[in-house]
């Protein structure tokens, strides 16, 4: 009995401990409770950046070169989109626009590879094209950022400039009524709020677009916030259509055979009717490239050099030009055979359903079934075609890519998976409804302009110029289009740009929502016009298009609808961003007045003295571009040092008040059509925007008077040591007006 009592006693002390220790936990899980819960890391930028791709990058830079401190927040571990992160790194720009922040990144590949003795000219059978290896753009623009940082001074605020968060991600979008107040985000697995003025959705997908509760368009349905949606009573059809993906893999010969760890050895599910696709598209006995429409089954080196690569760390030169310089390609992406879902589309329907988008478990699957297509294309080129190929080893080595699909691509992969670009290729985006939807019809109009000697149409609030087909990879039947803007299965080809076009500056502002812009595959565009405005150099011009009005709407403390888009433009001109669609031959990029020349070309401000003839080849002419290049019919004359005359100033002066929100009711003080001095035109100009203003006591106080205006607003800076009695050329004349309209 002593003994069973001690025993019971010692379990009652270990109960009596355990009870205690209980109470004590039950009190601080209360305490925890009622206290207030530890504070969320909170840091602070004018502008963040979600998506480091083609567009956010070039957001960043320019926004952040504009005086703007700048985050960039990118999911995955490698910076550039599309052009890096997914391997598209064959640029798809025609040979039209390499101007701008696009410009400044394809000039600073050139002189790596120029350094090795390399040309770029390895994609699409042409020596005229710009191709480069992942690895060495991603680090380019890198060098771009760091030169941005080191241009600026850090502001009173720290040392914020510009900053990029890896493997971070948006997670909640803060607003405050209908303005962006910041964001809350997830940088690399720590939770922090980031206060911000404006936010920008540079995102692969648009998936920023349903966060800020702004309406956008995902295929042809329109998605409104839930409660807008549930008001209304609709519901979403998340089985319209969207265009294929392509997960890309960048592969390289390997002399003698390929290491054991980098053979396909098995081949994925369903390889037996992914064969017969490939085989559709190449084989060793194909056709060679002898020009367009290409035949199909092409053989090996053709297939090689659509994508071709020039290959930093291998000896030798190759380029695409004849069929023995493509034999000497050692590296190419694969990006061609292997769309998903390709011909036979998905669930019987061509293309991907939007759900691709809107769910997230889905799109991981698809992506997964994207993955494995492009394995079963190395298994058909190493174990079918017995090519010594397989993926570069030298590019990526992150496990980015194998996590995006864990547990749905079999683990025996990942030795390959990991040398694969961390992204797949998307084509088309969610598309913000914006204060203006860009359709097809007006790009193909808008790139009429100037052809066989006919008329411009100019877009005046131009702030990005593209050039490339109304290109869908699947998905692009009738029903599948927004008939609401009148465009068709036949609106492909009816609709298909001719030439370069403009981008407006209205497609990037978002209906009502203020802080907010899109920058790139999510532009406020239809379906086929995302099919020419979603590829890398288009993006990364749209990207720093959005970038500046970021910068200036920080600048002047408005929210982005109302920035000034002549203000805009003069910030991308000033950079190197091309805008109109007529280049002149006597005024170069390099010419003092090429910006407000530009300026005065979009607006409408002066008439050149000669348009071009042919501005722009088709794309599978190249006999054409080049013939057109040395007659010089690619170019018209401006007349930059012709006089201005008085019915010239009168035209200039009338659309400078229109483009200032002025009356334009005029009445000039020389009638006549005389060549004006620049005092002069000065008192034209300024007795047109301040009437009743000047002195009326005599001419030479008038023309004091209308100087001292001009200098006071900046105006005069771009014409220096000059003599106010000598005549004004044109070129000055719109020099000064817009110093005048974009006055701060």
């Amino acid at each position: 009995m002593h003994t069973n009592a001690r025993f019971f006693k010692g379990d009652l002390k270990i109960v009596k401990v355990a009870r205690f220790i209980i109470s004590l936990s039950l009190c601080a899980m209360s305490l925890a409770w009622t206290l207030p819960a530890p504070a969320v890391e909170e840091l602070s930028y004018d502008v963040v950046v979600a998506g480091g791709g083609a567009g956010g990058s070039a957001a960043a830079i320019q926004a952040a070169r504009l005086g703007a401190s700048v985050a960039i927040i990118e999911e995955t571990g490698t910076i550039g989109g599309q052009m890096t992160a997914a391997a598209v790194s064959t640029m798809d720009d025609m040979y039209g626009n390499r101007s701008g922040l696009y410009g400044e990144f394809i000039d600073k590949v050139k002189a790596r590879y120029d350094e090795k003795g390399k040309s770029l000219g390895t994609c699409y059978w042409s020596p005229i094209t710009i191709a480069f290896e992942p690895h060495i753009g991603e680090a380019v623009l890198y060098e771009m950022i760091e030169e941005t940082r080191n241009g600026r001074s850090p502001s009173s605020e720290g040392s914020r400039i510009l900053d990029v968060y890896l493997h971070s991600s948006v997670k909640r979008v803060l607003r405050q009524g209908d303005k962006i107040t910041g964001v809350e985000a997830s940088l690399d697995g720590r939770t922090v709020t980031i206060r911000c003025e404006i936010l920008i959705d540079a995102t692969e997908y648009g998936d920023i677009l349903p966060l800020a509760g702004a309406r956008y368009r995902a295929g042809n349905v329109l998605f409104a916030p839930k409660e807008e949606a549930f008001l209304k009573g609709k519901t979403q059809d998340m089985d319209a259509r969207t265009q294929d993906i392509t997960w890309v893999a960048v592969i390289k010969a390997y002399p003698g055979e390929v290491p054991p760890h980098l053979r396909v050895a098995l081949p994925p599910p369903g390889y037996e009717k992914m064969r017969e696709v490939f085989k559709a598209y190449v084989t060793r006995d194909g056709f060679p490239f002898r020009g367009y429409p290409v035949k199909l089954p092409v053989n090996v080196p053709t297939h090689n050099a659509y994508r071709g690569l020039p290959h930093f760390d291998f000896p030798g030169d190759a380029d695409a030009s004849t069929p023995f310089t493509r034999l000497l390609l050692t590296k190419t992406g694969v990006n061609w055979a292997n769309d998903y879902p390709g011909g036979g589309g998905y669930a019987g329907k061509s293309g991907l359903p939007v759900r691709y988008f809107e769910d997230y478990a889905f799109r991981r699957e698809i992506n997964a079934q994207a993955m494995l297509k492009t394995l079963g294309f190395l298994y058909y080129i190493q174990n079918e075609l017995n090519l010594p190929w397989s993926v570069a080893d030298d590019e990526f080595g992150s496990s980015d890519a194998f996590e995006a699909v864990r547990g749905l691509v079999p683990y025996a992969y990942e030795p390959l998976v990991r040398h694969f670009p961390p992204i797949p290729y998307v084509r088309e985006s969610r598309r913000l409804v914006g204060i203006k939807t860009l359709t097809s019809f007006e790009l193909r109009k808008n790139s009429e302009s100037y052809r066989n000697g006919g008329p411009g149409h100019e877009i005046p609030t131009s702030v990005a110029v593209g050039r490339y087909v109304l290109d869908l990879h699947g998905s692009g039947e009738t029903e599948e289009l927004e008939s609401e803007f009148g465009e068709t299965a036949e609106s492909i080809a009816k609709n298909k740009p001719v030439g370069p076009f403009q981008v407006p500056f209205e497609i990037f502002i978002p209906e009502k929502i203020d802080g907010l812009l899109a920058a790139e595959k999510n532009l406020s565009m239809t379906r086929l016009a995302s099919g020419a405005l979603r590829l890398q150099p288009i993006c990364m011009l749209t990207g720093q298009a959005a970038g500046a009005i970021a910068g200036l709407a920080v600048k002047y403390d408005v929210s982005p609808r109302y920035v000034d888009p002549l203000k805009v433009q003069r910030a991308l001109l000033e950079a190197g961003s091309a805008l109109a669609l007529c280049h002149f031959s006597d005024v170069p990029k390099n010419h003092p007045f090429w910006p407000a020349v530009q300026i005065a070309t979009v607006r409408g401000w002066i008439k050149p003295i000669a348009t071009p003839t042919s501005p722009a080849p088709r794309l599978d002419d190249l006999n054409g571009i080049l013939a057109a290049a040395k007659k010089g019919s690619t170019k018209g004359i401006f007349g930059a040092e012709e006089p201005l005359t008085s019915q010239a100033a009168e035209r200039l002066i009338r659309r400078a008040l229109e483009d200032s929100g002025r009356s334009t009711r005029l009445s000039l003080f020389y009638p006549q059509d005389k060549p004006l001095t620049v005092e002069e035109f000065a008192v034209c100009l300024m007795e047109a925007f301040f009437p009743g203003e000047s002195p009326m006591h005599s001419q030479i106080e008038r023309r004091e008077w209308a100087l001292k205006k001009l200098e006071d607003f900046g105006a005069l800076k771009g014409i220096e040591d000059f003599d106010p009695k000598e005549v004004i050329s044109r070129a000055q004349a719109a020099d000064i007006v817009m110093r005048l309209l974009t006055a701060p």
